[in-house]
């Protein structure tokens, strides 16, 4: 695999193919979570033993940037406010795309003297993910 511009790795509202792009970030990162599910027993002969594919597996976004004026600043800020699930995609360079469902669990805007206003979202998975490979 090349690489890769994180430049184009683009948070959507909506889908990944149709939604409107939230402008104005400078970064962002996808981590895949899968909870482990311990059962070791006296038989493992003291070595950990994991139940393959059995725990929750989770979804977290995260992405930071510019607060602009662009409605997909405010729409963020809403879901935020709300506590809703909302679609929200994943652009890859590459093609490769990512939809869920996602609840905004953390929204911090921050604005320091003589600076531009910033803000950071923290989004958390709820439901399966669809993954498309281009």
């Amino acid at each position: 695999m090349t690489a890769q511009k994180g430049r184009n790795m683009l948070l959507k509202i909506g889908t990944a193919a149709s939604g409107v792009t939230v402008a104005g970030l400078t970064a962002t990162a996808l981590k895949l979570d899968n909870e482990m599910v311990d059962v070791t027993t006296k038989d493992s002969a003291g070595w950990r033993t994991l139940l393959q594919q059995a725990g929750v597996q989770s979804i977290t976004l995260t992405a930071n940037g510019r607060a602009d004026d662009a409605a997909s600043f405010a729409t963020l800020q809403g879901y935020a406010q709300a506590g809703s699930i909302n679609a929200m995609g994943m652009v890859y360079l590459n093609g490769d795309t990512l939809d869920c469902n996602f609840q905004v669990t953390s929204f911090e805007v921050a604005g320091d003297y003589n600076k531009e206003q910033t803000f950071s979202v923290t989004l958390e998975s709820s439901g399966p993910p669809t993954f498309n490979n281009a």
